[in-house]
C-alpha cells in the first residue's frame, strides 16, 4: 500500500482542480487532477490507498459514465461525487453505482478532507472484510458437499443426533463427518466452525 494517500480529482472546472490540488497537497496527500474523464481512465492509476473526487456534469463522458467504466474495468477505489447541481435521480444512480457519498459544491476544505479520509478508511475496511470472506470460502472448499451440509447444521448449534435426523443418516455417520470437518479445517470448536460458515456465507 502507498504510504502517502493519493487523491484523484476529475472535474472540467480548472479552478476546482487548482483549488483541490492545493488543499489536498497541503493536507499531505499526493494529488493528480484531470479535466476529462477519458484522461483519468488512460492514466496509470494506483487504486491502493487512493480516492477519487468526481464531478458529475462533464463534456464527452459524465461522472456517472466514468463510474460505470470503473466497475467494468474492475478499478476498485472509493468515489466521492462532488457536484454543484445533482438532482435526486442522479444522486440515486451515483450511490447505486457504488459512490461513497455525494457532496454539494462548495464544501469547506476541512469537511472535504474529512470525507475523503472517511471514504478511504471505510473502503479499506470493506476490502479487508471481503478478503476474510474469500479466505473462509477457500478454506471450506476442502469439504465435500455432505460435509458442508453438516458444517452448516453444526454451526447452527445442532447436535450430532439432530444433524443425523436432518440429513437422514445415522448419528455415528454425522459424528464421523463432524470429526472429518474439524480435521480438514484444523479447528477444535464449533464456535470457530460457526464463524467460518458465517464468513463464507454457506447457503442451504
Amino acid at each position: 500500500m502507498n504510504a502517502t494517500p493519493h487523491v484523484y480529482v476529475v472535474d472540467d472546472d480548472e479552478l476546482v482542480l487548482e483549488t483541490l490540488d492545493s488543499v489536498f497537497t497541503f493536507a499531505g496527500f499526493t494529488v493528480t487532477t484531470f479535466n476529462q474523464a477519458k484522461d483519468f481512465l488512460a492514466a496509470n492509476l494506483e487504486p491502493e490507498n487512493s480516492c477519487l473526487i468526481l464531478d458529475l456534469r462533464m463534456p464527452h463522458m459524465s461522472g456517472l459514465e466514468l463510474q460505470r467504466s470503473l466497475i467494468e474495468r474492475q478499478i476498485d477505489l472509493p468515489v466521492i461525487i462532488y457536484s454543484g447541481n445533482a438532482d435526486v435521480a442522479t444522486t440515486v444512480r451515483a450511490m447505486s453505482g457504488g459512490a461513497f457519498t455525494l457532496v454539494q459544491k462548495p464544501l469547506s476544505n476541512d469537511l472535504l478532507i474529512e470525507t475523503v479520509r472517511e471514504a478511504m478508511k471505510s473502503h479499506q475496511q470493506a476490502r479487508e472484510e471481503n478478503t476474510r470472506f474469500i479466505e473462509a470460502e477457500q478454506r471450506l472448499q476442502v469439504l465435500s458437499e455432505r460435509e458442508k451440509a453438516v458444517a452448516r447444521l453444526a454451526a447452527e448449534g445442532l447436535t450430532a443426533t439432530e444433524i443425523a435426523d436432518q440429513l437422514c443418516v445415522s448419528t455415528r455417520t454425522a459424528e464421523a463427518h463432524k470429526a472429518n470437518i474439524f480435521k480438514k479445517l484444523n479447528i477444535r470448536s464449533v464456535a470457530v466452525l460457526a464463524q467460518l460458515v458465517l464468513m463464507a456465507r454457506l447457503k442451504h
